[in-house]
């Protein structure tokens, strides 16, 4: 497992990849929050403060940001992915 620390909350996260064929967990397809083209939104992003029980969201690790899928909504029959950018600091390996 591995870690980020948010730049602007100071908060620290943990992620890991999503299981290759897990049941009910394949990464989703979706565009950035800049717009543009999509990207696959592979990694389990643990947002859980441990009293509001809100698990996991989808997202991209990168070096220096990390793309959130924070919520969702539908429209005229079409799914959308609500995403956001968040800036982070130095990607840790976590032995847990």
């Amino acid at each position: 497992m591995q870690s980020f620390t948010h730049k602007e909350t100071g908060k620290t996260f943990y992620y890991e990849r999503l299981p290759i064929n897990g049941p009910g967990e394949e990464a989703v397809l979706a565009p950035p929050p800049h717009g543009g083209k999509d990207m696959v939104y592979g990694q389990r992003i643990f947002v859980d403060d441990g009293e509001h029980g809100q698990g996991w969201r989808y997202g991209v690790v990168l070096t220096s940001v990390a793309y959130v899928i924070v919520d969702e909504r539908e429209e005229d029959g079409r799914h959308f992915w609500i995403t956001e950018r968040w800036p982070i600091r130095r990607n840790n390996y976590v032995e847990l």
